[in-house]
């Protein structure tokens, strides 16, 4: 029961990332500039996590704690910036379903390398018939979801 709670989670979270690329392409529209529409995202960001870890109590961490993590952890934010830009400058292009779904596709081919591999300590899971008939429905869906009528 728990993994489908966490399933359900996880869905909603997906569709959080849809809204955040529809006011984030619209920010970037009203300010007539991608950057500064990433920039606006990620300050408030910033506040928000700010304001979450002072009511929880946590700290900042410190320098010290900071100084011996190999570089490639401080990737993520440079990450998201690449991820948050690029749906903001997309989504008016090419729309919310076509981007979102290429997203997930890269996200799910990506996802399965991790597992065959079991990347960063994660669990393994072997790529097999049934995951490789995934990736190809995953492209079919991809092409489906771009079809135009007509």
């Amino acid at each position: 029961m728990l993994n489908y709670l966490f399933l359900i989670m996880a869905i909603v979270v997906g569709g959080f990332l849809t809204v955040q690329g529809i006011i984030n392409a619209r920010l970037s529209l009203a300010l007539q500039h991608p950057l500064q529409a990433s920039f606006i995202s990620f300050a408030v960001a910033l506040i928000a996590l700010l304001i979450i870890m002072a009511a929880r109590g946590v700290a900042l961490p410190s320098i010290t704690m900071l100084k011996p993590l190999p570089p490639y952890f401080f990737i993520g934010g440079l990450l998201g910036v690449i991820y948050v830009t690029t749906v903001l400058v997309l989504m008016p292009k090419i729309g919310a379903t076509n981007v979102i779904f290429a997203i997930f596709v890269g996200q799910t081919l990506v996802s399965i390398i991790v597992d065959h591999f079991g990347v960063a300590g994660l669990p393994q899971h072997q790529f097999d018939l049934s995951r490789a008939a995934g990736v190809v429905l995953l492209f079919a869906g991809l092409y489906l979801v771009q079809m135009k009528p007509g």
